[in-house]
């Protein structure tokens, strides 16, 4: 009797660790496979943002881009591209991402990102070398459509956003148009 009492405390305790563990240590959807980028700030009406753009792998090597900025509008909604080209070049959309929202003072947008809009596979891998640039627009349409919040060169352009950080380029319109 006292080997059963004493296995089933075991299991037991066992049982307790176990669960306890899962809870504080779940298992993440994403690897170690991330990039950091600091948006370039935008300018409208005396209002200038900032923000950063994380660009994260899954575990099943899918890329989710995930962009937040300050000093937005409140109830603003604000429409968010990936753009072919670095920022220099203005480049075509190749895709739309989820349109930016505020929420308690902060603009927030998380894109799960499979293919571009010409049905074109990227993942993780292919967009750490993708030629291109993201941009924030003020507007989906109207007068500041073409006005950006926020960008950032990323993929194999990345290393191109000191200049833009350092107040030696500036971004103040987009190519909105969509021609893949």
């Amino acid at each position: 009797m006292k080997k059963i009492f004493l296995s089933l405390a075991i299991t037991a305790s066992l049982l307790t660790v176990w669960s306890c563990n899962d809870a504080e240590n779940p298992i993440s959807e994403f690897t170690d496979n991330r990039m950091d980028i600091q948006l370039i700030p935008g300018t409208i009406d005396s209002n200038t943002t900032s923000g950063t753009l994380v660009i994260r792998e899954r575990n099943d090597g899918k890329a989710q881009i995930e962009i937040t900025l300050q000093n937005v509008l409140k109830g603003a909604l604000h429409p968010v591209h990936l753009h072919f080209g670095d920022l220099e070049e203005d480049g075509n959309v190749a895709t739309f991402l989820t349109t930016l929202t505020e929420e308690d003072g902060v603009g927030r947008s998380i894109t799960l990102l499979e293919s571009l809009d010409n049905d074109t596979a990227i993942d993780y891998a292919n967009l750490v070398g993708f030629n291109g640039s993201i941009k924030i627009h003020f507007e989906a349409s109207g007068p500041l459509e073409n006005a950006i919040l926020g960008s950032a060169n990323i993929g194999l352009n990345t290393s191109k956003n000191e200049a833009y950080l350092k107040g030696l380029k500036s971004i103040t319109i987009c190519n909105s148009d969509f021609e893949n």
